[in-house]
């Protein structure tokens, strides 16, 4: 018989076994920010630290065996659980502090809700500061989205002082969507108790490290989202459907983007790529590195590189190309009710396993959110898709008009794949507009000569008494994260020659930025309100290249973007080499909200050929040309400027970026470089009618 004190003992050793190991520990790893010689590092227990994270609680256990080294999350949800497992598996995590959003109806005014979140945040601190796999506490998510009250920023402060308080040992900084000058301007002045800044981009990726140094940020700083090309930064359909990259191109783009930033700029202390799991957000596969079941695409192949600096024995099947009717996505795709047709997908396996392809059909997405909020999936369409091999199917399509997509995924057996998917529209696009073209034009006649032109017919700089430079990177990349430097009068970027405009992007040139290139603008000495707006022009050849001739607000009558409007007469993008665009915008209508008025056309030999386009601005309508063939048509709504602020002088653009949230949707690719944008004319013939 065991004795008291004896049975005593053996179950409090058994009440320790049973215990978290860090509460037996009750001992927090000292994390701490050193500066330089070139930069900044984390010391986590005296050692430097380079964050190779992932957003998510999910497979933390093959993010240790793919070499990551630490998880983010968004709240403290589960926060003993996550830290126990983390520890376990030798990992850190950053963990999130759920905060109050302004799009959620919180109210940073109002003193005792402010009061009361510090007050529950502090309960989630003492009760997790001292587990020894925190890393660093985040201070709510992206509270800059969408916001219009600063006093968000004094909430912040207020938190990470009282963080510093009662945990000295761990760091604090809060994630903001993007980066733009407003806020870092604020939180420079308003959070000092941060000892980083977390941004969260897509697209934009490659340009951060110079869009940091542009907005001034001189303290470390994270990237705690990054990943695909976002949905809202991409090509969208006529109906408004975002076109989403393949596994393998999103595995391209997770490398290139992650070795131009977070790889090598030394300001950066590491990153979470996002989303280490799978959730529903526009897609059920846009955002997550695992399917539903688990399975592994591409990008996880590449984060284990990235992270190793070796790729894994075994790597997904790799996607080329997939199409519905011989057509891709970008194609805007219009099918007929209850027909059928083929679908073909073009895959190859590096390690030749055998390859299993399932198919999946589901209406369009509606359950549309911001900012990661929850989205419900859509339920599938069941019996409409008959396999026919591993890369070849028939769908017979709804009979219901309207929109869907096509899914497709390739296994190999060992729990990876490749996907891809396809949205299309079943019936015919919907009518621009009630009236015919003919009785539009009959509303207003344009001279017939213009009064105002540059034939670009004088060699050397283009004309002072026409054009002016935009210079430098401003705006995160003037707004859309591109990658160029504007250079002026620099004939290494731009010169007139042989009766045309050539705009030159290259690579270098710029400490600031990876390219250089121009644009140039015509504000205060060719300004307009209505006329007939033509131009002949040579876009260039190459994935990465985003060449525009367009126009702006001279006066931003009714504020910033969008609200005064913007006219594109020319738009492309290299990676969608012979589709070129015409659009507007404004502030009910802009492609940030996913509302904009636009439109496409095919043609051959863009890089070969010179095509004219053309936009006839009235006060009733605006309407786009290509080659003389109607493409776009956007009626005066009569129902005030945040739908027409088209009603004021604006003048010419023209430039060549490079990169960007749309240009380098698919990367750039260097050895198209350097590019030229070539332009024949610009001509503006004023209305007939005598409206000014």
């Amino acid at each position: 018989m065991m004795k008291p004190k004896l049975i005593f003992l053996a179950a409090f050793c058994l009440s320790l076994l049973a215990y978290p190991t860090w509460a037996q520990q009750k001992k927090p790893v000292k994390v701490e920010i050193k500066k330089t010689n070139v930069g900044y590092t984390i010391k986590r227990g005296g050692k430097p630290y380079f964050i190779k994270g992932a957003g998510g609680t999910s497979y933390i256990d093959r993010l240790k065996q793919k070499g990551g080294n630490s998880i983010r999350t968004w709240s403290t949800d589960g926060a003993k659980e996550i830290l126990d497992q983390a520890q376990q598996l030798g990992l850190t995590v950053t963990m999130g502090i759920r905060m109050g959003v302004e799009r959620h109806g919180f109210d940073y005014s109002d003193p005792k809700a402010v009061q009361a979140q510090l007050e529950r945040v502090r309960q989630e601190i003492l009760q997790f500061k001292d587990h020894p796999a925190l890393l660093a506490w985040g201070i709510g998510n992206e509270l800059n989205l969408h916001y219009s009250n600063p006093k968000v920023w004094d909430a912040v402060n207020e938190v990470a002082q009282m963080i510093h308080e009662v945990d000295p040992n761990h760091l604090v900084t809060t994630m903001l969507a993007g980066i733009n000058q407003k806020e870092i301007d604020l939180i420079k002045a308003k959070c000092p108790a941060l000892d980083l800044l977390s941004v969260q981009v897509y697209g934009g990726l490659a340009a951060v490290p110079a869009q940091i140094k542009t907005v001034g940020w001189e303290k470390p700083y994270m990237v705690t989202e990054w990943g695909p090309t976002g949905h809202w930064e991409g090509l969208q359909t006529p109906w408004k459907a975002s076109i989403e990259e393949s596994s393998s191109e999103k595995a391209a783009v997770y490398r290139s983007r992650y070795e131009a930033s977070i790889a090598k700029d030394k300001q950066c202390v590491g990153s979470y790529v996002f989303l280490w799991g799978q959730k529903q957000e526009r897609t059920p596969t846009w955002y997550g590195v695992f399917t539903e079941a688990g399975e592994e695409n591409e990008v996880v192949d590449v984060m284990e590189y990235l992270w190793t600096g070796k790729y894994p024995k075994n790597r997904a099947p790799h996607i080329k190309i997939f199409q519905l009717d011989g057509r891709q996505a970008q194609d805007m795709i219009y099918v007929d009710a209850k027909r059928s047709y083929p679908l073909n997908v073009m895959v190859h396996d590096p390690n030749h396993d055998k390859l299993t392809t399932r198919w999946e059909l589901l209406p369009e997405s509606t359950d549309l959110k911001e900012g990661g909020d929850r989205e419900s999936r859509p339920q599938p369409i069941a019996g409409l898709v008959k396999p026919q091999g591993v890369d070849s199917a028939v769908l017979t399509t709804p009979e219901k008009a309207g929109a869907y997509r096509i899914f497709v995924y390739v296994t190999d057996g060992k729990n990876k794949v490749a996907t891809a998917n396809i949205p299309f529209y079943v019936g015919q696009p919907a009518q621009q507009n009630t009236a015919s073209t003919s009785s539009r034009d009959s509303l207003y006649a344009f001279s017939t000569t213009p009064t105002w032109a540059d034939e670009f017919d004088r060699d050397g700089l283009p004309d002072t008494s026409k054009w002016s430079y935009d210079v430098g990177s401003p705006y995160n990349g003037w707004g859309n994260n591109e990658w160029q430097y504007y250079t002026k009068a620099n004939k290494e970027n731009v010169e007139v020659s042989d009766g045309l405009l050539k705009i030159t992007a290259r690579k270098g040139g710029n400490k600031d930025m990876p390219y250089t290139s121009t644009r140039l603008v015509s504000k205060g000495k060719g300004d307009f309100r209505y006329g007939r707006f033509e131009t002949r022009a040579r876009v260039p050849q190459g994935r990465g290249t985003w060449p525009a001739v367009w126009m702006l607000p001279s006066e931003w009558k009714y504020g910033g973007w969008p609200n005064s409007g913007e006219i594109d007469i020319l738009e492309h993008v290299g990676y969608d080499q012979d589709v070129v665009h015409i659009s507007t915008h404004s502030k009910a209508y802009h492609h940030s909200i996913n509302t904009q008025k636009t439109a496409k056309t095919k043609l051959s030999a863009t890089a070969d050929d010179f095509h004219v386009y053309r936009v006839d601005w009235t006060p009733d309508y605006i309407t786009g040309f290509v080659d003389n063939v109607e493409i776009f048509h956007f009626a005066n709504e009569k129902t005030g400027f945040e739908a027409w602020p088209f009603d004021q002088k604006f003048h010419w653009l023209i430039n060549l970026a490079i990169g960007g949230n749309w240009g380098g949707a698919k990367g750039v690719d260097d050895d198209i470089l350097p590019a030229v944008f070539e332009v024949d004319y610009v001509r503006v013939y004023p209305l007939a009618k005598g409206i000014e």
